[in-house]
């Protein structure tokens, strides 16, 4: 587990050993609680944004006959080769596997928001972002919200049909 941590150095160098204990590495993001928290959401929002990415790539590549796994294959093999993300969610991808949920659709959604909102408080519209809540809060309104955040591949492969 990795801690993202915000706040006086005093204070946080406090409870570092805790941390050390509970994790494996300690990533210090400002002065303020709040700023460790914005990380967190962006980390969020791009995991969303690769897991949607791969959904989409899949279902472009099925619907020209190419299985979902040898485009995975492809993509984890070269282009993002060495990557968790993509290895893991790209697998649950190509097996459509989307439960047990590791990380619920809707959890992943509920994030998504907050990041966008997070933007917007700051004058900072995230245009991807906001395209990705409206296809998250399609996939809930579907019935995928209880699977896992893998379940982008295949809200995006439903798109087509």
């Amino acid at each position: 587990m990795n801690i993202l941590a915000g706040g006086a150095d005093e204070l946080v160098g406090r409870v570092q050993p805790l941390f050390d204990l509970l994790g494996q590495k300690t990533w210090r993001f400002g002065a303020a609680p709040e700023q460790a928290n914005a990380v967190k959401l962006a980390c969020n929002l791009t995991l969303a944004c690769a897991i949607e990415a791969m959904g989409e790539g899949a279902a472009l590549a099925g619907a020209h006959g190419i299985p979902a796994a040898g485009f995975i294959e492809l993509i984890t093999s070269t282009l993002f080769a060495g990557s968790p993300v993509y290895k893991g969610y790209g697998g649950m991808i190509a097996e459509q596997r989307y439960s047990p949920a590791g990380f619920k659709l809707a959890l992943g959604q509920k994030d998504v928001r907050l990041a966008v909102e997070a933007g917007r408080a700051h004058g900072l519209p995230l245009a991807f972002g906001a395209a990705l809540q409206t296809v998250l809060q399609a996939a809930v309104d579907h019935g995928d919200g209880d699977l896992d955040f893998a379940a982008l591949g295949k809200h995006a492969a439903r798109q087509g049909r």
